[in-house]
């Protein structure tokens, strides 16, 4: 199954890169493509430079993980036909990932409208930006349905072993946990 990470300038390194060591741990069933919009050098936060290609609608079935990072804020205020190709991309998508504010992104295309996430945000970007979304407070990661969301970066490697263990076997996600020496509470999640 393919994993489409769909980077922007100023993503978040644990956000994006925690859950790519955790899948590509799970030998044989993940492939990772680096996404952007526009397929050129993408900055992280922390000022490693990532080579990404643009955005293939053709190729976006599996699981599109959208990070954390400063720069999700500057998404939201790109042009309109930015949030209706991300809306693309969900809707071919089985599974849709946010780390952290990463859910501000999803959630201006409307795609989360009435859906559980994970509480990552100040009061204010919750209303300006994430009206009729059900924020669960003090909770590390939820899954409601094909979205998976983590209130930060380090339990976005929580919510990864948790659609693993979803999608392949919780036996498979323990062993990759247990790779990481990463501790891992199978029981966590909110669903």
């Amino acid at each position: 199954m393919n994993v489409n990470m769909f980077l922007f300038d100023d993503f978040d390194m644990l956000g994006a890169f925690g859950p790519a060591e955790i899948f590509a741990l799970v030998s044989g069933e993940f492939g990772i493509n680096y996404w952007s919009l526009q397929g050129d050098i993408v900055n992280s936060s922390q000022g490693l430079k990532v080579w990404t290609e643009p955005v293939d609608l053709e190729a976006s079935g599996g699981i599109l993980l959208v990070p954390n990072g400063r720069g999700a804020r500057r998404v939201l205020y790109q042009e309109r036909s930015v949030i209706e190709q991300l809306l693309t991309l969900v809707n071919h998508s089985d599974y849709c990932m946010m780390v952290g504010d990463g859910a501000c992104i999803l959630a201006q295309t409307g795609a989360l409208y009435r859906r559980n996430v994970a509480d990552s945000l100040q009061e204010n970007w919750k209303r300006m930006f994430t009206a009729a979304i059900n924020w669960v407070p003090g909770v590390p990661w939820v899954a409601d349905g094909k979205y998976y969301s983590s209130s930060n970066a380090l339990h976005g490697m929580d919510m990864t072993l948790g659609l693993i263990a979803d999608v392949l076997d919780v036996d498979i996600a323990m062993r990759a946990a247990d790779k990481l020496g990463y501790h891992w509470e199978v029981e966590e999640g909110y669903f």
